[in-house]
């Protein structure tokens, strides 16, 4: 029996630079704050929230002499986090309000799969990717393609023909 999760709830960040991330996210992403605590020691924690749910980003000081701005493996150990807008009026809204605010994409705007040049696994989704003030990069996205339980992506009925199209 697999568990069945419906979507990621929240992200949680250590940040090198509180108020700075504390700002980008609520006055570049536009997320309200639900709660912000500040202990003795000057660590802060906030809960971030885009609608109706507690929060569903966590921002919060990092150890003293961490630097969480830099790769310290190999490769960041956050690929991407994905923030989904309801259609693609919102998209192209949140790309001139990023723009807006001196945020430049990073990759992108681009759409995912055959239909923008891609491979037959793409989720048809329009993206675009930038980074947080501490690197981690965030990617705003749309239309993205549902696969229903149970079922084979690409479907049968059009797996050949998306094979056909996509040159690959």
């Amino acid at each position: 029996m697999a568990i069945n999760i419906q979507r990621i709830g929240h992200v949680g960040f250590l940040v090198s630079d509180f108020e700075r991330s504390f700002k980008f996210y609520t006055e570049v992403l536009g997320c309200t704050l639900t709660h912000r605590t500040k202990r003795d020691n000057g660590s802060e924690t906030a809960f971030l929230r885009f609608d109706e749910d507690h929060h569903n980003i966590v921002i919060a000081t990092a150890p003293p002499g961490t630097d969480v701005s830099i790769d310290g493996q190999p490769v960041r150990l956050i690929q991407q986090i994905a923030l989904e807008v309801e259609n693609r009026d919102e998209f192209f809204r949140a790309l001139a309000h990023l723009h807006e605010r001196g945020v430049e994409p990073v990759a992108g705007p681009l759409i995912h799969g055959i239909e923008g040049g891609g491979n037959v696994g793409g989720s048809g989704s329009r993206s675009f990717y930038f980074l947080d003030p501490d690197g981690n990069r965030l990617e705003i996205f749309t239309d993205g393609m549902k696969v229903p339980n149970g079922e084979q992506f690409p479907r049968a009925e059009y797996a050949e023909a998306m094979k056909a199209f996509s040159h690959a």
